[in-house]
């Protein structure tokens, strides 16, 4: 089809993007969300089971460097956004 946008498809480590305590399900669909938003991006899927996050974006609207630094930045954003903490459960067995 002559005239339709270029797509091209990238894949984030959810566990790399929110790092260490920041990960969790919740900041994940907040994620996918947000990355859904982005000017250039044309969907974006998330399997936080995986930790995975799968972008269709156009290239010629927003460059592959620049999706991966605000594929990064979204993420940090939305992981400062709520409180997380680290509970260790003993006794159990």
């Amino acid at each position: 089809m002559v005239g339709a946008p270029r797509q091209a498809e990238e894949r984030f480590d959810l566990r790399e993007a929110l790092p260490g305590e920041r990960y969790c399900a919740s900041c994940a669909t907040r994620v996918c969300g947000s990355v859904r938003q982005l000017t250039g991006v044309l969907d974006a899927e998330c399997d936080a089971e995986s930790a995975e996050l799968v972008v269709a974006y156009d290239p010629q609207a927003i460059p592959p460097g620049e999706l991966r630094r605000v594929v990064h930045r979204v993420a940090l954003e939305e992981a400062d956004a709520v409180g997380h903490a680290v509970y260790r459960v003993e006794g159990l067995d």
